[in-house]
């Protein structure tokens, strides 16, 4: 059930701390049937595989507009390109704000583009809503007007975690990561987790990138014998990790990895599905990419992107539409930039039937998913889990 607090037109204005911005601000971007939205995101270069999550969050943009819009306006994007680059990033706020003077901002992959951006978009006052990029320092110290509509980094790492504690009887978990910030967005939180629960990692390795042997890691590993091996490694170290733990007579020992992994990715790479078996991964929707609860999404994409390549990107940025589309339609027809964030932080429990968990954004708090699925293979077949042994 989609819940929404509702948002009395008086509280909508009195809530917001933009007002001293003057009428023009409050209503620029917008007219009586559009409301514009910056999209920036990876169109180009060499993380443009990311892009496929922006395209998600446009076909919903259309079919809403299919649906008649938002008390009458259409959704009108207007996208950006930041090649994955800080500098190029700068320069598409600037003229998404500027030049174009959209009434909101909403996409964003790359959190290191994300979190060059934050002071100008925070100065500026127009909501931002971050549909993909994970770092927490894109909404953490709170910003009135900056919004982060997927799991953080803090959010998987306590996920990972949370997962590992749920096997019966683990007490001894290892961690082996990158020396990178990356890396650490993941492990760093999920140390959190694991100690206060009161669970002191046995072991802490380090495998750099670009590194093809982890026989010195895996021999230290073998050593300690634990339970459970939290992995924040990118996809092509972790293949060459779990290669090695199998070579070593460890294939046996349950292996958790992060968001920056995928199953059938990890099974292609290693071309052996008993080095994969025992790998588990972050999976933030409700069902696997070709399961029938993502089935209609896809259908959705495809509606509108007919020679779209689906992939897990793909979905990742539509639920946080969903919740905007929610929070326009409470602020109302009499629309402003300051009703439209007291609306914002007026979503709770908000099921976007797509993300495994609810977004809730708050006054105090605007990371509004705090929670993860993880996807193993269960008897052969990848599977989405809320916890060891329990299917979603």
């Amino acid at each position: 059930m989609k819940t929404l607090v509702s948002v009395l037109a008086a509280a909508v204005v009195a809530a917001s701390p933009l007002l001293a911005q003057g009428d023009a601000f409050e209503t620029e971007g917008l007219t009586d049937d559009a409301i514009t939205i910056g999209v920036m995101g990876p169109f180009s270069g060499n993380a443009s595989s990311y892009s496929k999550a922006l395209i998600g969050m446009m076909a919903y943009y259309r079919k809403v507009n299919d649906e008649g819009g938002v008390h009458g306006r259409k959704l009108v994007a207007v996208q950006e390109d930041t090649a994955c680059d800080s500098a190029k990033g700068l320069a598409a706020a600037k003229k998404l704000i500027s030049q174009d003077k959209v009434f909101m901002l909403q996409g964003n992959s790359c959190s290191g583009v994300a979190v060059a951006l934050r002071p100008t978009i925070e100065e500026a006052g127009l909501p931002w809503i971050v549909a993909h990029a994970v770092s927490d320092s894109i909404s953490d110290p709170l910003a009135a007007n900056i919004f982060h509509g997927v799991p953080t980094g803090r959010a998987n790492g306590h996920a990972m975690a949370a997962f590992v504690l749920s096997k019966p009887d683990t007490s001894n978990v290892a961690i082996i990561e990158h020396s990178n910030d990356w890396a650490h967005s993941y492990s760093y939180p999920a140390r959190e987790y694991l100690e206060e629960q009161g669970v002191k990692p046995s072991l802490e390795l380090t495998m750099e990138r670009g590194q093809t042997d982890a026989t010195a890691q895996v021999l230290k590993l073998r050593q300690e014998k634990p339970d459970f091996i939290i992995a924040a490694l990118y996809e092509a170290e972790t293949a060459i990790f779990l290669r090695d733990l199998k070579k070593y007579g460890m294939g046996d020992i349950p292996v958790m990895g992060t968001a920056g992994t995928d199953l059938e990715n990890t099974l292609k790479r290693t071309g052996d599905f008993d080095t994969v078996k025992n790998y588990y991964v972050i999976h933030s929707y409700v069902d696997n990419l070709d399961g029938p609860k993502m089935k209609p999404w896809g259908d959705m994409i495809h509606k509108y992107y007919p020679d779209e390549e689906l992939s897990t990107f793909s979905f990742v940025s539509i639920g946080s539409a969903e919740a905007l589309v929610a929070a326009l339609e409470a602020a109302g027809p009499d629309l402003t930039r300051s009703g439209l964030i007291a609306a914002l932080e007026g979503i709770r429990d908000f099921d976007t039937g797509i993300l495994s968990d609810p977004i809730t954004w708050t006054a105090d708090d605007h990371q509004g998913v705090k929670g993860s699925a993880v996807a193993g293979f269960v008897d052969g077949e990848p599977t989405v889990l809320k916890a060891w042994g329990q299917p979603y």
